[in-house]
């Protein structure tokens, strides 16, 4: 009889902790939609800051680039602005041209915060990127995840964008 009691205390306790480990990974799932949810409502996004390509231009494709949004300057330099719902942390960028040795890139340069759709001029002219190049922006948001905006260029005109979640 006593074999049986503990045997019977034993499948209720094995049971129980079935359900527990069910109940901890559901709990989870629903911990992990929630901070996604938060993150969604507080995610920077960044771009250069444009404005609409001359008509004429677009149309006869000038400088062989296709588009029509050209990158706009402030001063003379290249303009970064978070188009995004939440602050951009620890702002890495680099610009890049095709020729550039893939051995020794440029250097990573870098802004500390920008806010929800603030803007700030980068220390790149736009006369010293005439034809095409790329620019890369790093940053993070108040989740601490991390982004990736990568914008392809031609003569200003703004060729590509591409905006990713980098997985750790």
């Amino acid at each position: 009889m006593k074999t049986v009691i503990q045997l019977a205390a034993l499948a209720v306790s094995a049971v129980t902790l079935f359900y527990l480990i069910k109940y901890v990974r559901a709990t989870q799932v629903i911990a992990k939609s929630a901070i996604d949810q938060v993150e969604g409502m507080s995610k920077p996004c960044l771009i250069l800051w444009g404005e609409l390509r001359d008509g004429n231009d677009a149309i006869l494709n000038m400088d062989g680039a296709v588009g029509n949004i050209i990158a706009a300057a402030d001063h003379g330099s290249y303009v970064v602005k978070n188009i995004g719902s939440g602050v951009a942390l620890n702002v890495q960028y680099r610009f890049t041209r095709p020729d550039d040795d893939p051995v020794h890139p440029r250097e990573m340069r870098y802004i500390p915060t920008l806010e929800a759709t603030g803007r700030a001029a980068l220390v790149e002219t736009i006369g010293g990127y005439n034809a095409e190049h790329e620019v890369t922006f790093e940053y993070e948001s108040i989740g601490r995840r991390k982004y990736r905006t990568t914008i392809q260029l031609n003569h200003r005109v703004i060729t590509s964008f591409g905006f990713k979640e980098i997985k750790l």
